[in-house]
């Protein structure tokens, strides 16, 4: 029952346009005869005001018939439209078009004019198909024949070419949110292997120390990581309490590498978790804190990890205590693989609207802090 119903509307929509068109040419046609009938007023001597002859003789010769004409025109119009690759070709076929419907518009008037009309006895010694070039060109109704088919086919490709650009654009969106979610696939993919050789060269340092109960616990836990992180590859978003979950299956890895010297304090607000946040966002910035910041510490550690509401807005915040950085200052310092990743996957989603920031001292530790809006509205969906 769709279909029916729009082509019912498209139909309605045609016809209120060819009405307006119409019209159109017909107040045209009025403000013609009346700017016609100034000039003649000022320039002529005797002028004699001849309104209602000239007007009534373009209503009924030039208008009349392009009411009747009005449906093939639009037929045409509708059946060839102008497009980018082709207008020369549909350009020379409209023109012939319009020499075709001239020549039935002048036929028609010559005979009307020549058994209806006041044609004079010289006239009617002629044949009426003989008096189509007076009445085309004498009287310039081939000019007028010439506007009114522009206007029709112009107005009806201003629609198509409107409908062309939205396509168009909507091309253009689509292929833009394919080539981001592709880079985001891209840098996604770049995570997992990092973290996972990483758990790797720790897994092969237990077994060469021969602590098997350590190393199989591990594997268990980096079995389940890994086995939700496939489970949730085909999308881009998840909730803060999944986010953070799959956090916590990292970090119960890294407890038992670190066994006593790795505290973690986790400080959620509750009213934030349900907030949609990039799917393996926080990850690769908890680990980078453990590798970078606590590992290379002696004493033992703390790692701190806080979600906030600020006003409209996520903070999240990861705090570590370890060696830390003067990132202004150290030249030696450079964005890693899970740095880099995290950097460039916001920006693909959020563009302009988020903060991203790293602060630290040495000896003090290194604090990341991430803002983004609770509501994603402007991100990629």
């Amino acid at each position: 029952m769709a279909k029916p119903t729009k082509y019912n509307n498209d139909i309605k929509k045609i016809i209120r346009h060819v009405f307006v068109l119409l019209l159109t040419i017909g107040m045209g046609l009025l403000i013609y005869v009346v700017l016609s009938q100034v000039s003649d007023f000022l320039t002529s001597h005797n002028f004699k005001s001849d309104f209602v002859n000239q007007l009534t003789l373009l209503l009924g010769k030039v208008w009349l018939p392009w009411v009747a004409l009005s449906p093939l025109v639009v037929i045409i119009a509708l059946r060839f439209p102008i497009s980018p690759n082709s207008w020369p070709k549909l350009m020379l076929g409209h023109f012939v078009m319009l020499l075709i419907l001239s020549l039935l518009h002048g036929l028609a008037i010559s005979y009307y004019h020549h058994y209806f009309g006041l044609a004079d006895e010289l006239r009617h010694a002629y044949l009426p198909i003989q008096h189509i070039g007076h009445f085309l060109f004498g009287s310039s109704f081939f000019l007028f024949n010439l506007i009114i088919y522009m206007i029709f086919i112009a107005s009806f490709n201003l629609r198509s070419f409107y409908n062309i650009a939205q396509q168009k654009d909507l091309e253009t969106i689509r292929l833009s949110h394919k080539l981001t979610e592709s880079k985001l696939l891209t840098l996604r993919m770049q995570i997992n292997p990092h973290f996972l050789f990483n758990t790797l060269n720790v897994i092969s340092v237990l077994i060469l120390k021969k602590d098997n109960d350590k190393a199989n616990d591990m594997i268990d836990r980096l079995s389940a990581f890994f086995r939700q992180t496939l489970d949730d590859s085909s999308g881009h978003w998840v909730t803060l309490q999944k986010e953070l979950d799959m956090t916590s299956q990292y970090l119960d890895i890294e407890k038992l590498r670190f066994g006593d010297r790795l505290t973690v304090i986790e400080n959620y607000a509750p009213e934030v978790l349900s907030t949609e946040v990039p799917s393996m966002i926080l990850q690769p910035l908890v680990e980078n804190a453990v590798r970078h910041g606590l590992e290379e510490k002696e004493e033992p550690g703390t790692l701190t990890i806080e979600c906030m509401r600020l006003a409209d807005r996520l903070l999240i915040q990861i705090k570590d205590d370890g060696v830390g950085c003067t990132f202004e200052k150290d030249a030696n310092f450079h964005h890693g693989i899970g740095l880099t990743n995290v950097k460039q996957r916001l920006e693909q989603m959020y563009g302009t609207d988020h903060v991203f920031s790293l602060s630290g001292k040495p000896e003090r530790g290194v604090t990341v802090s991430i803002e983004l809006p609770l509501n994603r509205k402007g991100a990629l969906r």
